[in-house]
C-alpha cells in the first residue's frame, strides 16, 4: 500500500530510521538467544529483524506492507535490489517467514517441520543483516546519519562483535562448525502430535541446506525418528530431548 503522497523526505527518513533501529533491537536480541541456547526465540526475532528490514527498503519506494516476513516481502526484495537478493540465501529467507509460526506451538499445523541449528543459522543472520543494512544510505539535511548497524560495529558493541563472523572475516563454514552447536528440531506429526527436540551436534548435517527435514520418521507407526545433524538416532522424544542434557 502507497504511502499518503504528501509525505515530505523528512517524514519519509524518519520512517526508514524507524525500521532500521526496529529491526536492529530484533537482530542484537536474536543475537543474544542464540548464543544462550534459544534458538526456538532467537529465530522468532531474526525474522521479524530481517521482516522490518524489508519494510524498511519499501518506505525508499514510498511503499508500505503489514503483517510478518512472507513470500511478498522475498519478491519485492528480488525486484528492489537483484544484487542484494542474489548475494542472500533464499532458503534461510524461507526459514525465516517460517519460523514465525513457532510463536504458538500449540497451533502449529499437522506436518509442521524444521530444524534451527545455532552457529549456522546465527552466521547466515549475520551475512543477511550485514548486507541489508549495507544497502541503506540516509541523509538529514546535508548530514549523512549511520544506521544502526554501523554505530553498532564503531562502538565496538560486544553484542554484536562476539561470534560474528562477518565482522571477523573468518569463512561461514569454518565459523559455523569450529564449534559445537546447539539443534532444535519441531515436527508436528499427525500420529504423536508435537514434537521438540534439542541437542548438541558436531559436524554438518546428514542433509544439506536450511529447510532440511528434521525428526525424520523412520517407521509408519512413530517409534523411530533420526535426527539431523549427526547425532545417535533417536527412538522416541523422550530419548532425543536427552541428548541434549
Amino acid at each position: 500500500m502507497p504511502l499518503p503522497k504528501t509525505i515530505s523526505d523528512a517524514e519519509r527518513t524518519k520512517k526508514i530510521s524507524s525500521f532500521l533501529r526496529d529491526s536492529f533491537n530484533d537482530y542484537i536480541a536474536a543475537r543474544v538467544l542464540f548464543r544462550d541456547q534459544l534458538p526456538q526465540q532467537a529465530s522468532i526475532l531474526s525474522s521479524t529483524a530481517i521482516e522490518k528490514c524489508v519494510k524498511a527498503m519499501l518506505a525508499v519506494q514510498g511503499n508500505e506492507s503489514h503483517g510478518h516476513l512472507q513470500t511478498a516481502h522475498r519478491n519485492f526484495l528480488r525486484n528492489f535490489n537483484p544484487k542484494l537478493h542474489s548475494k542472500l540465501n533464499n532458503d534461510f529467507l524461507v526459514l525465516n517467514q517460517k519460523v514465525y509460526a513457532l510463536r504458538y506451538s500449540d497451533d502449529l499445523p499437522a506436518g509442521y517441520n524444521l530444524v534451527i541449528a545455532s552457529r549456522e543459522f546465527l552466521a547466515e543472520m549475520d551475512f543477511t543483516i550485514a548486507a541489508m543494512f549495507s544497502c541503506f544510505s540516509l541523509n538529514q539535511g546535508n548530514r549523512r546519519m549511520e544506521t544502526p548497524y554501523e554505530v553498532a560495529v564503531a562502538g565496538a558493541d560486544h553484542r554484536l562483535w562476539v561470534d560474528n563472523h562477518v565482522l571477523h572475516k573468518i569463512p561461514n563454514a569454518l565459523f559455523t562448525y569450529a564449534e559445537p552447536q546447539f539443534v532444535y528440531e519441531v515436527r508436528n506429526d499427525p500420529r504423536r502430535g508435537l514434537m521438540e527436540v534439542t541437542y548438541i551436534a558436531n559436524g554438518p548435517s546428514k542433509q544439506n541446506g536450511f529447510l532440511r527435514s528434521g525428526w525424520t520418521p523412520r517407521d509408519d507407526i512413530g517409534v523411530k525418528y533420526d535426527l539431523a545433524f549427526g547425532a545417535p538416532t533417536a527412538q522416541t522424544p523422550d530419548d532425543a530431548q536427552s541428548l541434549g542434557d
